[in-house]
């Protein structure tokens, strides 16, 4: 769309783009409950109002960013998908090649801020349901046992804390 003047306005897709990557940001920092919109709405360079036009509430806003977190971490997890010849190899070189293909650190926190606001049954359930979805399709796509995928997951989110805290790779390459 475009103005009198020539210039090109953002449309409302546009601008729930803007707004969930700023979320991700100001999430990641501060968690759901210690968020303001208005710090959303400025990193995003919107009025606090129009968020309410674009998002029911905060929670849908916060649900919206884990999502889209979410579906960075799983496009880092395929770009480091290297299939070997038993699930146990293909698996260990996947987590060798995360460390190459890992999403913003930004996204791995909000996803952590997701954890600990699983108290909401509607977070806990939304995070649940993507914890099984990833774990269900490492077991289908490697054809590993559920206590494999168990391991591996368990290595994924060490290297996740590893990433958001900045360990050195002696604390982190247990997980390798």
């Amino acid at each position: 769309m475009t103005t009198a003047q020539g210039t090109r306005r953002t449309t409302s897709e546009e601008r729930r783009e803007q707004v969930i990557e700023a979320g991700i940001a100001v999430f990641a920092e501060y968690g759901l409950h210690a968020t303001k919109t208005a710090d959303i709405a400025k990193r995003a360079g919107i009025s606090q109002p129009y968020i309410y036009a674009l998002f029911d509430d905060k929670k849908a806003l916060f649900i919206a960013c884990l999502q889209r977190a979410r579906e960075q971490i799983r496009d880092s997890f395929a770009a480091a998908w290297e299939v070997r010849d038993t699930p146990e190899e293909t698996l260990a070189a996947v987590s060798r090649n995360l460390q190459r293909t890992q999403p913003s650190t930004e996204a791995r926190r909000c996803q952590l801020q997701g954890y600990a606001a699983s108290a909401d049954p509607e977070i806990r359930s939304f995070m649940r349901r993507g914890f099984m979805e990833v774990s269900d399709h490492i077991a289908e796509r490697t054809g590993a046992d559920r206590a494999t995928v168990a391991r591996f997951m368990a290595a994924g989110n060490l290297l996740n804390l590893g990433m958001v805290l900045d360990l050195p790779d002696e604390y982190v390459s247990v997980a390798l």
